[in-house]
């Protein structure tokens, strides 16, 4: 089966109905119309929040000749799976019934819908980690547990220490299929292998941010960042 250019779906998409009669605003989002493409990816639509350093873009991507809603909180990015579709009229349907929902769980902790076992865990309501430093050196706390984000592959982050200047970034992360807790590293932007933060429960958690935190961001701001 063959399927039109991205040239082709830019033209399409121009003038879409469907985009023209979402919401201007929502929840502290404004809504951003500019088709532009960037190598295999079109950017069709944005919805833009600054102050919370949020985004969400309507997009195609002739790598699988689909389209597909991207959200981006900080530096964190993913494709949201279950907004992928071939067919645009049933892409139309699916974000249209959830846009909403969608925009208002990024812009505020008390919309999010958690999976039980985060809650159990404890993680929202998580004392010590609720309570870190919201600045160490260079790096701000942009994320802390009660305002726990979804991510990839079964995994919420609930701790994210992020210089947006320098691309640089912590965030430690619950993955309730492998009942794990674990950290990634990003220096310039690329991820780095961390197994510091790697264990099973809160406490030990604790335990390690107080002997490792500080300690891995310093050798993250003085990691050599050409990349």
């Amino acid at each position: 089966m063959s399927y039109p250019s991205i040239d082709e779906i830019g033209v399409q998409v121009k003038d879409w109905a469907f985009v023209n009669a979402l919401p201007e605003e929502f929840k502290g989002f404004t809504k951003k119309i500019k088709i532009e493409k960037q190598g295999q990816v079109l950017f069709i639509c944005s919805y833009l929040n600054e102050a919370l350093r949020a985004r969400l873009d309507i997009i195609y991507t002739s790598e699988t000749f689909d389209y597909i809603l991207c959200r981006t909180m900080g530096l964190n990015e993913y494709r949201d799976i279950r907004f992928i579709y071939k067919q645009r009229d049933i892409f139309e349907r699916e974000v249209g019934l959830n846009i909403e929902s969608i925009l208002a769980e990024m812009s505020s902790p008390e919309h999010r819908k958690l999976v039980y076992i985060v809650e159990e865990k404890g993680i929202p309501t998580w004392e010590y980690g609720n309570n870190l430093p919201a600045k160490i050196g260079s790096f701000e706390l942009y994320i802390k547990p009660r305002e726990v984000i979804r991510h990839i592959n079964g995994s919420f982050i609930f701790v994210d220490y992020s210089d947006f200047e320098r691309k640089d970034q912590l965030v430690i992360m619950y993955n309730v299929l492998r009942d794990e807790i674990f950290a990634e590293l990003k220096v310039a932007g690329v991820f780095r292998t961390l197994r510091t933060f790697d264990c099973r429960s809160l406490k030990e958690l604790e335990e390690k941010l107080e002997k490792h935190l500080k300690e891995t961001l310093d050798f993250v701001t003085n990691t050599d960042h050409e990349i």
